[in-house]
């Protein structure tokens, strides 16, 4: 798996994963879904057939936050 740093575009975090078979795609977005639910934040998930593009911003404070910064650091870890 290859994947680029986290970048601000836009308000929003953005980070594109790489993989090499659709089963993997499918297993990291679930687990990112998981972490989404755990901390009541709501990502983009882009799904494609060999990458993964995940967004965040804070919908209430309409830029990135703190909460985006602790789902990254999560996300991070789901790698």
């Amino acid at each position: 798996m290859a994947f680029l740093d986290w970048t601000e575009v836009n308000n929003k975090l953005e980070k594109t994963y790489k993989f090499d078979t659709y089963n993997d795609v499918v297993s990291f977005s679930n687990q990112v879904m998981q972490v989404a639910i755990e901390q009541d934040h709501h990502p983009e998930i882009h799904v494609h057939y060999n990458f993964v593009k995940v967004c965040i911003t804070d919908y209430e404070q309409g830029t990135v936050s703190e909460k985006c910064h602790r789902f990254v650091t999560a996300v991070n870890q789901v790698v």
